[in-house]
Protein backbone atom coordinates (compact mmCIF):
# COMPACT_ATOMS: atom_id res chain seq x y z
CA UNK A 1 0.00 0.00 0.00
CA UNK A 2 1.58 3.22 -1.06
CA UNK A 3 1.78 6.01 1.45
CA UNK A 4 1.14 3.98 4.61
CA UNK A 5 4.08 3.21 6.89
CA UNK A 6 3.86 0.95 9.91
CA UNK A 7 6.23 2.68 12.29
CA UNK A 8 6.08 1.17 15.77
CA UNK A 9 7.37 2.02 19.19
CA UNK A 10 7.80 -0.47 21.98
CA UNK A 11 5.19 -0.29 24.73
CA UNK A 12 7.46 -1.80 27.34
CA UNK A 13 6.78 -5.49 26.76
CA UNK A 14 9.61 -6.09 24.31
CA UNK A 15 12.21 -6.47 27.01
CA UNK A 16 10.29 -9.33 28.58
CA UNK A 17 8.48 -11.02 25.73
CA UNK A 18 10.61 -10.26 22.67
CA UNK A 19 8.99 -10.73 19.25
CA UNK A 20 5.47 -11.04 20.65
CA UNK A 21 5.56 -7.51 22.09
CA UNK A 22 7.11 -6.17 18.89
CA UNK A 23 4.39 -7.71 16.72
CA UNK A 24 1.69 -6.62 19.13
CA UNK A 25 2.94 -3.07 18.64
CA UNK A 26 2.91 -3.62 14.88
CA UNK A 27 -0.63 -4.92 15.06
CA UNK A 28 -1.65 -1.71 16.84
CA UNK A 29 0.11 0.34 14.17
CA UNK A 30 -1.59 -1.70 11.45
CA UNK A 31 -5.02 -1.08 12.96
CA UNK A 32 -4.25 2.64 12.93
CA UNK A 33 -3.06 2.41 9.31
CA UNK A 34 -6.38 0.82 8.31
CA UNK A 35 -8.10 4.12 9.08
CA UNK A 36 -5.97 5.87 6.45
CA UNK A 37 -6.70 3.49 3.55
CA UNK A 38 -8.61 5.28 0.81
CA UNK A 39 -10.40 2.67 -1.31
CA UNK A 40 -13.52 2.79 -3.46
CA UNK A 41 -14.69 -0.75 -2.78
CA UNK A 42 -14.09 -3.58 -0.27
CA UNK A 43 -11.86 -5.49 -2.70
CA UNK A 44 -9.39 -2.63 -3.09
CA UNK A 45 -9.56 -2.04 0.66
CA UNK A 46 -8.62 -5.66 1.42
CA UNK A 47 -5.85 -5.64 -1.19
CA UNK A 48 -4.31 -2.49 0.25
CA UNK A 49 -4.55 -3.81 3.81
CA UNK A 50 -3.00 -7.12 2.77
CA UNK A 51 -0.09 -5.34 1.09
CA UNK A 52 0.67 -3.29 4.20
CA UNK A 53 0.75 -6.28 6.54
CA UNK A 54 2.35 -8.72 4.12
CA UNK A 55 5.16 -6.26 3.44
CA UNK A 56 5.92 -5.89 7.13
CA UNK A 57 5.78 -9.64 7.74
CA UNK A 58 8.00 -10.52 4.78
CA UNK A 59 10.59 -7.88 5.68
CA UNK A 60 11.02 -9.09 9.27
CA UNK A 61 9.35 -12.47 9.86
CA UNK A 62 9.09 -13.63 13.49
CA UNK A 63 10.55 -16.95 14.69
CA UNK A 64 8.31 -19.90 13.88
CA UNK A 65 8.30 -21.10 17.49
CA UNK A 66 7.28 -17.74 18.96
CA UNK A 67 3.65 -16.67 19.62
CA UNK A 68 4.36 -13.69 17.36
CA UNK A 69 3.97 -15.99 14.35
CA UNK A 70 0.32 -16.45 15.37
CA UNK A 71 -0.12 -12.67 15.32
CA UNK A 72 1.28 -12.45 11.79
CA UNK A 73 -0.71 -15.39 10.43
CA UNK A 74 -3.86 -14.51 12.37
CA UNK A 75 -3.93 -11.07 10.80
CA UNK A 76 -3.44 -12.50 7.31
CA UNK A 77 -6.23 -14.98 7.97
CA UNK A 78 -8.59 -12.19 9.02
CA UNK A 79 -7.83 -10.32 5.80
CA UNK A 80 -8.29 -13.45 3.67
CA UNK A 81 -11.65 -14.17 5.30
CA UNK A 82 -12.68 -10.56 4.72
CA UNK A 83 -11.89 -10.84 1.02
CA UNK A 84 -13.87 -14.07 0.78
CA UNK A 85 -16.84 -12.44 2.51
CA UNK A 86 -16.72 -9.49 0.11
CA UNK A 87 -16.62 -11.82 -2.89
CA UNK A 88 -19.58 -13.89 -1.70
CA UNK A 89 -21.54 -10.75 -0.88
CA UNK A 90 -20.86 -9.34 -4.36
CA UNK A 91 -22.31 -12.35 -6.15
CA UNK A 92 -25.15 -13.06 -3.73
CA UNK A 93 -26.53 -9.52 -3.48
CA UNK A 94 -28.48 -8.56 -6.58
CA UNK A 95 -28.96 -4.90 -5.75
CA UNK A 96 -25.62 -3.07 -5.88
CA UNK A 97 -26.94 -0.59 -3.33
CA UNK A 98 -27.15 -3.35 -0.73
CA UNK A 99 -23.62 -4.68 -1.22
CA UNK A 100 -20.82 -4.39 1.28
CA UNK A 101 -18.95 -1.09 1.20
CA UNK A 102 -15.32 -0.28 1.94
CA UNK A 103 -16.45 1.31 5.21
CA UNK A 104 -18.27 -1.87 6.24
CA UNK A 105 -15.18 -3.89 5.35
CA UNK A 106 -13.06 -1.59 7.52
CA UNK A 107 -15.38 -2.13 10.48
CA UNK A 108 -15.42 -5.91 10.00
CA UNK A 109 -11.64 -6.21 9.82
CA UNK A 110 -11.14 -3.98 12.86
CA UNK A 111 -13.57 -6.18 14.81
CA UNK A 112 -11.68 -9.37 13.89
CA UNK A 113 -8.32 -7.82 14.71
CA UNK A 114 -9.70 -6.60 18.02
CA UNK A 115 -10.23 -10.22 19.04
CA UNK A 116 -6.66 -11.06 18.05
CA UNK A 117 -5.35 -8.02 19.91
CA UNK A 118 -7.07 -9.09 23.12
CA UNK A 119 -5.48 -12.51 22.78
CA UNK A 120 -2.07 -10.84 22.39
CA UNK A 121 -2.68 -8.86 25.56
CA UNK A 122 -3.49 -12.02 27.47
CA UNK A 123 -0.32 -13.72 26.22
CA UNK A 124 1.75 -10.72 27.22
CA UNK A 125 0.31 -10.80 30.72
CA UNK A 126 0.04 -14.56 31.32
CA UNK A 127 2.55 -16.05 28.90
CA UNK A 128 2.15 -17.40 25.39
CA UNK A 129 0.85 -20.83 24.39
CA UNK A 130 3.19 -23.84 24.49
CA UNK A 131 5.34 -24.72 21.49
CA UNK A 132 3.18 -27.65 20.35
CA UNK A 133 0.07 -25.43 20.30
CA UNK A 134 1.93 -22.73 18.36
CA UNK A 135 3.02 -25.34 15.82
CA UNK A 136 -0.47 -26.82 15.49
CA UNK A 137 -2.13 -23.43 15.07
CA UNK A 138 0.51 -22.35 12.57
CA UNK A 139 -0.09 -25.44 10.42
CA UNK A 140 -3.85 -24.97 10.60
CA UNK A 141 -3.72 -21.26 9.72
CA UNK A 142 -1.30 -21.74 6.84
CA UNK A 143 -3.54 -24.49 5.43
CA UNK A 144 -6.54 -22.17 5.70
CA UNK A 145 -4.68 -19.39 3.92
CA UNK A 146 -3.53 -21.70 1.15
CA UNK A 147 -7.08 -22.98 0.70
CA UNK A 148 -8.25 -19.39 0.21
CA UNK A 149 -5.62 -18.81 -2.47
CA UNK A 150 -3.24 -16.77 -0.31
CA UNK A 151 0.39 -17.64 0.29
CA UNK A 152 1.67 -16.33 3.62
CA UNK A 153 5.24 -17.48 3.12
CA UNK A 154 7.53 -17.75 0.12
CA UNK A 155 11.16 -18.61 -0.53
CA UNK A 156 12.34 -15.28 -1.92
CA UNK A 157 16.04 -16.09 -2.27
CA UNK A 158 17.41 -15.04 -5.65
CA UNK A 159 14.12 -13.42 -6.55
CA UNK A 160 14.68 -10.80 -3.87
CA UNK A 161 17.95 -9.77 -5.50
CA UNK A 162 16.11 -9.26 -8.78
CA UNK A 163 13.42 -7.21 -7.09
CA UNK A 164 15.95 -4.95 -5.45
CA UNK A 165 17.69 -4.52 -8.80
CA UNK A 166 14.69 -2.59 -10.11
CA UNK A 167 15.11 1.15 -10.21
CA UNK A 168 12.35 3.50 -9.14
CA UNK A 169 11.67 4.35 -12.78
CA UNK A 170 11.48 0.68 -13.81
CA UNK A 171 9.23 -0.20 -10.91
CA UNK A 172 6.89 2.67 -11.77
CA UNK A 173 6.84 1.83 -15.49
CA UNK A 174 6.06 -1.85 -14.94
CA UNK A 175 3.35 -1.21 -12.39
CA UNK A 176 1.63 1.50 -14.39
CA UNK A 177 1.73 -0.58 -17.58
CA UNK A 178 0.29 -3.59 -15.79
CA UNK A 179 -2.32 -1.44 -14.04
CA UNK A 180 -3.59 -0.02 -17.33
CA UNK A 181 -3.79 -3.47 -18.92
CA UNK A 182 -5.56 -4.93 -15.91
CA UNK A 183 -8.14 -2.14 -15.88
CA UNK A 184 -8.73 -2.48 -19.60
CA UNK A 185 -8.96 -6.27 -19.62
CA UNK A 186 -11.19 -6.50 -16.55
CA UNK A 187 -13.75 -4.08 -18.04
CA UNK A 188 -15.34 -3.76 -14.62
CA UNK A 189 -18.20 -1.48 -15.65
CA UNK A 190 -19.19 -3.70 -18.56
CA UNK A 191 -18.73 -6.82 -16.44
CA UNK A 192 -21.04 -5.32 -13.85
CA UNK A 193 -23.76 -5.09 -16.50
CA UNK A 194 -23.20 -8.72 -17.46
CA UNK A 195 -23.33 -9.91 -13.85
CA UNK A 196 -26.47 -7.98 -12.97
CA UNK A 197 -28.11 -9.17 -16.20
CA UNK A 198 -27.32 -12.77 -15.29
CA UNK A 199 -28.80 -12.22 -11.85
CA UNK A 200 -31.96 -10.78 -13.45
CA UNK A 201 -32.21 -13.86 -15.66
CA UNK A 202 -31.87 -16.11 -12.61
CA UNK A 203 -34.56 -14.18 -10.74
CA UNK A 204 -36.98 -14.42 -13.69
CA UNK A 205 -36.24 -18.14 -14.03
CA UNK A 206 -36.97 -18.53 -10.34
CA UNK A 207 -40.37 -16.89 -10.76
CA UNK A 208 -41.14 -19.15 -13.73
CA UNK A 209 -40.22 -22.18 -11.62
CA UNK A 210 -42.36 -20.86 -8.79
CA UNK A 211 -45.33 -20.57 -11.14
CA UNK A 212 -44.78 -24.16 -12.22
CA UNK A 213 -44.50 -25.56 -8.71
CA UNK A 214 -47.54 -23.61 -7.48
CA UNK A 215 -49.55 -24.84 -10.46
CA UNK A 216 -49.83 -21.42 -12.04
CA UNK A 217 -51.01 -19.41 -9.07
CA UNK A 218 -51.31 -15.81 -10.32
CA UNK A 219 -54.29 -14.66 -8.29
CA UNK A 220 -52.66 -14.15 -4.90
CA UNK A 221 -51.64 -10.48 -4.95
CA UNK A 222 -49.35 -10.92 -1.97
CA UNK A 223 -47.34 -13.50 -3.89
CA UNK A 224 -47.42 -11.40 -7.05
CA UNK A 225 -46.19 -8.35 -5.13
CA UNK A 226 -43.22 -10.36 -3.91
CA UNK A 227 -42.51 -11.52 -7.46
CA UNK A 228 -42.66 -7.94 -8.70
CA UNK A 229 -40.36 -6.81 -5.90
CA UNK A 230 -37.72 -9.42 -6.71
CA UNK A 231 -37.74 -8.79 -10.45
CA UNK A 232 -37.93 -5.02 -9.96
CA UNK A 233 -34.92 -5.01 -7.65
CA UNK A 234 -32.83 -7.08 -10.06
CA UNK A 235 -33.95 -4.97 -13.02
CA UNK A 236 -33.10 -1.75 -11.19
CA UNK A 237 -29.58 -3.09 -10.62
CA UNK A 238 -29.13 -3.75 -14.36
CA UNK A 239 -30.43 -0.33 -15.36
CA UNK A 240 -28.23 1.36 -12.75
CA UNK A 241 -25.22 -0.59 -14.08
CA UNK A 242 -25.97 0.59 -17.62
CA UNK A 243 -26.14 4.18 -16.40
CA UNK A 244 -22.96 3.77 -14.34
CA UNK A 245 -21.11 2.36 -17.35
CA UNK A 246 -21.55 5.64 -19.19
CA UNK A 247 -20.74 7.81 -16.18
CA UNK A 248 -17.62 5.87 -15.24
CA UNK A 249 -16.33 5.70 -18.81
CA UNK A 250 -16.60 9.45 -19.26
CA UNK A 251 -15.14 10.06 -15.80
CA UNK A 252 -12.21 7.79 -16.60
CA UNK A 253 -11.48 9.72 -19.79
CA UNK A 254 -11.73 13.03 -17.91
CA UNK A 255 -9.42 11.78 -15.15
CA UNK A 256 -6.82 10.48 -17.60
CA UNK A 257 -6.87 13.18 -20.25
CA UNK A 258 -8.58 16.14 -18.57
CA UNK A 259 -12.08 17.52 -18.32
CA UNK A 260 -13.49 18.54 -21.72
CA UNK A 261 -10.47 16.96 -23.40
CA UNK A 262 -10.91 15.60 -26.94
CA UNK A 263 -10.78 12.08 -25.52
CA UNK A 264 -13.46 12.79 -22.93
CA UNK A 265 -15.68 14.38 -25.55
CA UNK A 266 -15.09 11.44 -27.89
CA UNK A 267 -16.23 8.93 -25.25
CA UNK A 268 -19.30 11.05 -24.52
CA UNK A 269 -20.05 11.18 -28.24
CA UNK A 270 -19.92 7.38 -28.48
CA UNK A 271 -22.66 7.06 -25.88
CA UNK A 272 -24.67 9.82 -27.52
CA UNK A 273 -24.47 8.00 -30.85
CA UNK A 274 -25.55 4.75 -29.22
CA UNK A 275 -28.56 6.48 -27.66
CA UNK A 276 -29.46 7.89 -31.07
CA UNK A 277 -29.18 4.55 -32.87
CA UNK A 278 -30.44 2.07 -30.27
CA UNK A 279 -34.06 2.07 -29.11
CA UNK A 280 -33.20 -0.32 -26.28
CA UNK A 281 -30.33 1.76 -24.90
CA UNK A 282 -32.23 5.02 -25.30
CA UNK A 283 -35.25 3.94 -23.29
CA UNK A 284 -33.38 1.98 -20.66
CA UNK A 285 -31.44 5.18 -19.99
CA UNK A 286 -34.69 7.11 -19.62
CA UNK A 287 -36.11 4.38 -17.41
CA UNK A 288 -33.13 4.76 -15.07
CA UNK A 289 -34.09 8.36 -14.33
CA UNK A 290 -37.71 7.33 -13.80
CA UNK A 291 -36.79 4.53 -11.37
CA UNK A 292 -34.44 6.79 -9.40
CA UNK A 293 -37.56 8.64 -8.29
CA UNK A 294 -39.14 5.34 -7.17
CA UNK A 295 -41.74 5.61 -9.89
CA UNK A 296 -41.91 1.90 -10.66
CA UNK A 297 -45.40 2.30 -12.16
CA UNK A 298 -43.66 2.80 -15.50
CA UNK A 299 -43.34 -0.99 -15.54
CA UNK A 300 -46.08 -3.52 -16.11
CA UNK A 301 -45.39 -7.05 -14.88
CA UNK A 302 -46.86 -10.04 -16.66
CA UNK A 303 -47.25 -13.46 -15.02
CA UNK A 304 -49.01 -15.87 -17.35
CA UNK A 305 -49.79 -19.43 -16.29
CA UNK A 306 -50.23 -22.06 -19.00
CA UNK A 307 -51.80 -25.45 -18.61
CA UNK A 308 -49.73 -27.30 -21.21
CA UNK A 309 -46.70 -25.07 -21.58
CA UNK A 310 -44.11 -23.21 -19.53
CA UNK A 311 -45.40 -20.13 -17.69
CA UNK A 312 -44.51 -16.79 -19.22
CA UNK A 313 -42.96 -13.95 -17.23
CA UNK A 314 -42.20 -10.54 -18.68
CA UNK A 315 -41.83 -6.88 -17.76
CA UNK A 316 -43.21 -4.25 -20.13
CA UNK A 317 -42.57 -0.54 -20.40
CA UNK A 318 -45.91 1.21 -19.97
CA UNK A 319 -46.15 3.42 -23.06
CA UNK A 320 -49.02 5.53 -21.79
CA UNK A 321 -47.42 6.43 -18.46
CA UNK A 322 -44.12 7.21 -20.12
CA UNK A 323 -45.88 9.35 -22.73
CA UNK A 324 -47.71 11.24 -19.97
CA UNK A 325 -44.41 12.01 -18.31
CA UNK A 326 -42.90 13.10 -21.62
CA UNK A 327 -45.55 15.80 -21.89
CA UNK A 328 -44.73 17.28 -18.48
CA UNK A 329 -43.11 20.76 -18.49
CA UNK A 330 -39.33 20.69 -18.44
CA UNK A 331 -39.07 17.09 -19.61
CA UNK A 332 -36.57 16.50 -22.40
CA UNK A 333 -36.79 13.13 -24.04
CA UNK A 334 -35.07 12.15 -27.27
CA UNK A 335 -38.21 10.91 -29.03
CA UNK A 336 -41.35 11.52 -26.94
CA UNK A 337 -43.71 10.23 -29.65
CA UNK A 338 -41.70 7.09 -30.32
CA UNK A 339 -43.39 4.88 -27.74
CA UNK A 340 -46.88 6.04 -28.65
CA UNK A 341 -46.29 4.91 -32.22
CA UNK A 342 -45.63 1.34 -31.12
CA UNK A 343 -48.36 -1.25 -31.41
CA UNK A 344 -47.70 -2.68 -27.94
CA UNK A 345 -45.68 -2.06 -24.80
CA UNK A 346 -42.05 -3.12 -25.38
CA UNK A 347 -40.48 -5.84 -23.23
CA UNK A 348 -37.87 -4.43 -20.88
CA UNK A 349 -36.32 -7.89 -20.52
CA UNK A 350 -35.82 -8.05 -24.29
CA UNK A 351 -34.32 -4.56 -24.19
CA UNK A 352 -31.78 -5.68 -21.58
CA UNK A 353 -30.77 -8.61 -23.79
CA UNK A 354 -30.64 -6.41 -26.87
CA UNK A 355 -28.15 -3.88 -25.55
CA UNK A 356 -25.46 -6.31 -24.39
CA UNK A 357 -23.80 -7.01 -27.78
CA UNK A 358 -23.98 -3.30 -28.60
CA UNK A 359 -22.31 -2.36 -25.32
CA UNK A 360 -19.59 -4.95 -25.90
CA UNK A 361 -18.84 -3.45 -29.30
CA UNK A 362 -18.96 0.03 -27.81
CA UNK A 363 -16.46 -0.96 -25.11
CA UNK A 364 -13.91 -1.81 -27.79
CA UNK A 365 -14.20 1.73 -29.16
CA UNK A 366 -13.93 3.19 -25.67
CA UNK A 367 -10.80 1.12 -24.96
CA UNK A 368 -9.15 2.48 -28.10
CA UNK A 369 -9.62 5.99 -26.70
CA UNK A 370 -8.80 5.32 -23.05
CA UNK A 371 -5.77 3.10 -23.64
CA UNK A 372 -3.77 4.43 -26.59
CA UNK A 373 -0.52 2.87 -25.30
CA UNK A 374 -1.66 -0.76 -25.24
CA UNK A 375 1.18 -1.99 -27.45
CA UNK A 376 3.79 -0.25 -25.28
CA UNK A 377 2.18 -1.59 -22.10
CA UNK A 378 2.16 -5.15 -23.45
CA UNK A 379 5.84 -4.80 -24.34
CA UNK A 380 6.62 -3.55 -20.82
CA UNK A 381 4.81 -6.47 -19.17
CA UNK A 382 6.56 -8.96 -21.48
CA UNK A 383 9.87 -7.39 -20.49
CA UNK A 384 8.92 -7.68 -16.82
CA UNK A 385 8.04 -11.36 -17.18
CA UNK A 386 11.34 -11.98 -18.94
CA UNK A 387 13.33 -10.35 -16.16
CA UNK A 388 11.87 -12.74 -13.60
CA UNK A 389 12.33 -15.96 -15.49
CA UNK A 390 8.91 -16.25 -17.11
CA UNK A 391 5.45 -16.55 -15.60
CA UNK A 392 6.47 -19.10 -12.94
CA UNK A 393 9.22 -16.77 -11.80
CA UNK A 394 6.65 -14.01 -11.46
CA UNK A 395 4.60 -16.21 -9.12
CA UNK A 396 7.48 -16.36 -6.65
CA UNK A 397 7.74 -12.60 -6.50
CA UNK A 398 4.31 -11.92 -5.01
CA UNK A 399 5.41 -12.05 -1.38
CA UNK A 400 9.03 -10.95 -1.73
CA UNK A 401 10.07 -8.40 0.90
CA UNK A 402 10.38 -4.78 -0.06
CA UNK A 403 10.08 -1.25 1.28
CA UNK A 404 6.89 -0.49 3.19
CA UNK A 405 6.64 2.98 1.64
CA UNK A 406 6.77 1.83 -1.96
CA UNK A 407 5.95 -1.70 -3.20
CA UNK A 408 9.15 -2.81 -4.90
CA UNK A 409 7.77 -6.19 -5.87
CA UNK A 410 6.15 -6.44 -9.30
CA UNK A 411 2.42 -7.17 -9.31
CA UNK A 412 1.10 -10.71 -9.27
CA UNK A 413 -0.13 -10.96 -12.84
CA UNK A 414 -3.72 -12.06 -13.23
CA UNK A 415 -4.56 -14.87 -15.69
CA UNK A 416 -6.63 -12.43 -17.77
CA UNK A 417 -3.71 -10.05 -18.21
CA UNK A 418 -1.31 -12.90 -18.98
CA UNK A 419 -3.68 -14.29 -21.60
CA UNK A 420 -4.11 -10.87 -23.18
CA UNK A 421 -0.35 -10.31 -23.30
CA UNK A 422 0.32 -13.76 -24.78
CA UNK A 423 -2.27 -13.35 -27.54
CA UNK A 424 -1.78 -9.65 -28.26
CA UNK A 425 0.41 -10.10 -31.32
CA UNK A 426 -2.07 -12.55 -32.84
CA UNK A 427 -4.90 -10.04 -32.52
CA UNK A 428 -3.09 -7.04 -33.96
Amino acid sequence: MQGHDMTTESNGFAGDTGPLAIWTDRLDAFCAALDAIDADDPFDYCADAWEIWQGAAAADPPPHDDPAILVVLGTLQSLAHAMTSATLDYYRTADVRDRMTAAAMHTSIKHCLGTLRRECGRWLQEGGPPADEINARTISTVASLQASGARPTVDTGITFDKVCALTNAENKRYREAYGRLRTMVNRESLQHIVITSDILTDVVSGVVLDLQTTHGSTFDERINDERRRKIGSALAAVIAAVHSHRQRSIASASKTFGHNSPQSQAVDALFHDLAESSFDYRWLSELNEWMQHDESNALRYQFTARRHDEPHVDVHLDRHRMAARANQPGTRWPAPGELAALGRDPSVLDMVKGIQPKLTALQGQIDNILYPTVAEDVAAVKELIGRFGGEKGMDAVKSAPGATHEPWTPPHLSPRVLSFVRNFDNRH
